[in-house]
Order: C-alpha cells, then structure tokens, then sequence
C-alpha cells in the first residue's frame, strides 16, 4: 500500500553519490576532472540503447511506470487484509455468503474484490484458488521482467563504460608526443568506466533489487488473500480461517474473531433484512 513520497530513498542515493565524490576528493581529485559530456552521452545513450535492442517498447516502458511506485512509501498491509477477511468470515457466518457481496464490491484490493465476489457467485473453492494462482503467477512473472530490464542495463552500463575508455585511449595513442597530454587524455579516458560503473551499481541494480523486494511484499499479500478466501469459501470454522492466515503475519500478532464495527455489521444485517 503505497503512501507519501519515500525522502529516505532519495537521501541515500544522494549519500551514494556523495560517498563517491567525497572519496574522489580525498584522493585529492578535482570535481571538474570528473566532468565529460561525451563520456555521459557515451554511456548512457549506449546502454539506453543497448536495452532498447533486447526488450520491447512496452516492455521498457511498463517497467520505468513500475518505478514510479518505488520512490513511494509502502505500508506491509497484510494485517488489514486479514482483518478484513476475518470480518467477511464473520458475515458469512452469521448472515450467508451473499451478504458479504455490497461491502466486496466496494474493497480497494482488486485481488481481494474479484476472488470474493467469485465465492458470492458460488464458485467453488478449488476453482478460485486456481484462479488466484494464475494471477499470482502471472504478477511474478511481470516483476521478474520488470526487474530483469535494470539487471540487464547494470550489465550493459560497465562494459559501455569499458568501449569509452578504450576510445579515450585510442586517442592518447595519437599524441604520445605530448606528455601532458597524454596524462590528461587517459585521465579523461577513465571517466566513462567510471560512469558506467556507477552507473549501474549505484542506481540500476539497486533498482532492480527493489522492484524485486516490493513485490514480494505484494506477493505475500496476495499469497494472504488467497488462503483466507478459499479458506472462507471452503465454509472453514473462524478459527480454522484464523489459522490460514497467520503464518503470513508477525509472529506475535494474533488476529481477532471479533466480527468487526458493530455497526458495519448492524449494516449489513438491514440491508439483508
């Protein structure tokens, strides 16, 4: 469940940069040596390219659309699904199966609303676990490919970052007559690996790495869902709906059997009525 903007994520990729800049500084750099536009435009216009080639415009651009969501906050919002599919259970329990069906069409969850409503429409338990695994399934499959484009622009970006400096060098070679510079061309030369390093270890890999943790989060969720619903569909004591759920939570939350707000269920009684 994404929140606010994460300012935490942008200070520590400014911290990564600093770092970077601070060490270069002690080793009695000068800022302006570290400055190249065309080993910039070098490395990455060639692995922009470079991903272009092996993926798919839509595949490019669902996966820059997913980080969007990364420099987002994320509450784990497992506890607040179990606790509603608890309260549906209760529902269920005390009113029928069709009673839950307003309040499911209302839920944010997309997940958690169609695999509801499917129990509402009195499809069998197997069937929409079935059901669910292919989504589940198929959201891993998407988050594997979106997270696949970075790790192969972090591969891309070094070796880019290696043709540069060869290119720089090629050029000393011609003015090996001129020590200075030479100095300063290999100098020079050395700035696009530098790029291309960074490049790829300080901001797409890492990127990489946290489209894959935060859909794990997700995975869980819906990982959640899935047991809870099929468990509620089977017609499962509360306390065996309980069960299924909390191996997905911490270890030392329980969730309540309490039916909810009475006045949610009060609700819902005269709607039934």
């Amino acid at each position: 469940m994404t929140g606010k903007r994460d300012y935490g994520t942008f200070s520590v990729i400014a911290l990564a940069g600093a770092a970077v800049i601070g060490g270069f500084l002690l080793e009695r750099g000068r800022i302006a040596d570290l400055g190249s536009l065309s080993a910039a435009l070098l490395v990455f216009g060639g692995t922009l390219s470079a991903v272009c080639i092996g993926n798919p415009s839509s595949a490019l651009l669902r996966s820059l659309h997913r980080c969007r969501g990364l420099f987002r906050r994320r509450t784990d919002g497992r506890r607040e699904l179990a606790e509603q599919i608890m309260h549906f259970a209760t529902l269920a329990r005390r009113l029928g199966i069709s009673s839950i069906e307003t309040e499911a069409e209302a839920l944010e969850n997309g997940l958690l609303r169609r695999a509801l409503l499917l129990i509402v429409d009195g499809v069998a338990a197997q069937e929409v676990r079935r059901q669910m695994e292919i989504e589940i399934l198929a959201a891993e499959e998407q988050t594997d490919a979106d997270a696949r484009i970075f790790e192969q622009a972090g591969g891309y970006a070094p070796t880019i970052g290696i043709i540069g400096a060869v290119i720089g060098l090629i050029q000393v070679m011609t003015q090996l007559s001129n020590v200075d510079a030479v100095g300063r061309g290999i100098a020079s030369a050395f700035t696009a690996t530098l790029y291309g390093v960074a490049l790829a270890n300080l901001i797409l890999l890492p990127i990489g790495a946290r489209i894959r943790a935060r859909a794990k989060s997700v995975i869980g969720e819906s990982e959640l869902i899935l047991e809870g619903v099929t468990a509620l569909g089977e017609g499962l004591s509360l306390r065996l709906v309980r069960t299924r759920l909390e191996p997905f939570l911490e270890a030392d939350g329980a969730i309540s059997l309490s039916p909810g707000p009475p006045a949610a269920i009060q609700k819902v009684e005269r709607m039934s009525a």
